[in-house]
Parts: C-alpha cells; structure tokens; sequence
C-alpha cells in the first residue's frame, strides 16, 4: 500500500470539523442525555456547518487555492473568522442554557481557534494535531481510561501530516500543545 495514500486518508479523516461531528454528538448525549444531541446539532450548524460554507465561498471565489492546503497566509482571515464563529456560538448557547458539557467543547473550540488565529501570522501550526489532542483531552475528562483510547491517532495524525510533507515536528508539537491544552483548561475550569 502506498505510504502516501495512506496518510492521504488519515489527513482526509481527521480534519476538524469531520472530527468536531461525532465529538459534538457524544457529549451532547453524555451531557444531557438524548435532548442533548439538539443542542449538538445546533452547536455544528453554527461552527462547523458555517466555517465550511465560508471555506466554499473562499474557494469559489479564488481567496483560497486549494481547500485541501490553505498555506500559511492564507489561513490567516478564514482563521479569524472560525474564531468568531466558535466564540459567537459560545456566547450564544451559553445565553440559551445549553449543557454544560457542551459549552465546554465549545469553549475549548473558541480558546483553540482564537490562539490559532493569533499565532498563524508566525507559525503554521498543525490544525489536525490540535483536534485530535482536543477531542481525546475532552474525551478523558467525559468519559475516563475509555477517552483515552483514542490517543494513538494523534501519532498516526504526526506521521501522516509529516509524510505529506504539510508540517514540521515543531508545527505538530505546538498544535498537540495549544488544542490538547486550552482544551484541558475548558474543562478543569468549567467542568470541574
């Protein structure tokens, strides 16, 4: 099998908001049981369903050459605005009451995507390895030893993005450090 096929498929499976997806739906239902999953669904339509959309109208507008691999400058706006998306749901769902469990991941989303946004402009940070560090961090804390069997994708995350040659040792470390740390500091703060 081809290596770089591979880490193709790998790359192509753990993009955020494919991962945002089932992490959103399992602590919607962890956090409030089956209700829970509208309050999920909600939360994605308003991150990750508009931070797509956005990424379309980029592409079709020429802004961004290729979705697959936005460079460095480019990720620079697209990054502010998931910023705000993320930080806008926030606020929003946390007006309207929803779980708390919930508002967490997405808290640790909004501390994710703002630090992403400020440091782009210097470094090119791997967003992948921020989410896989960030769902198994939030994983953990929901649901313990059994979260923390998702930890062996973030290596095969590292292999993957270094094979296609998209990030540095240094950009993966630091990505791992800021999703896999403000995620932890969401939930020992606020759902401690």
């Amino acid at each position: 099998m081809d290596p770089t096929r591979v880490a193709q498929l790998v790359s192509d499976a753990t993009r955020l908001p494919l991962l945002g997806v089932p992490l959103f739906l399992v602590v919607g239902v962890v956090g409030a049981g089956w209700g829970g999953l509208l309050w999920a669904v909600l939360c994605l339509l308003l991150t990750s369903g508009l931070s797509l959309a956005y990424l379309a109208y980029l592409a079709g507008t020429g802004k961004v050459r290729d979705p697959g691999k936005i460079p460095q400058q480019e990720r620079v706006w697209p990054l502010r605005v998931v910023a705000l998306l993320h930080t806008g749901t926030w606020v929003l769902v946390t007006l309207l009451g929803a779980p708390a469990l919930l508002r967490t991941v997405l808290l640790s989303y909004s501390l994710a995507t703002v630090a992403f946004a400020l440091l782009t402009p210097f470094l090119k940070l791997s967003l992948h390895a921020a989410g896989v560090a960030g769902a198994s961090v939030c994983l953990i804390f929901i649901s313990g030893v059994w979260g923390a069997l998702v930890i062996p994708i973030l290596p095969l995350v590292w292999w993957a993005r270094m094979v296609l040659g998209r990030h540095s040792t240094l950009e993966l470390a630091l990505g791992t450090l800021v999703g896999g740390g403000l995620t932890w500091v969401a939930f020992h703060f606020l759902a401690s």
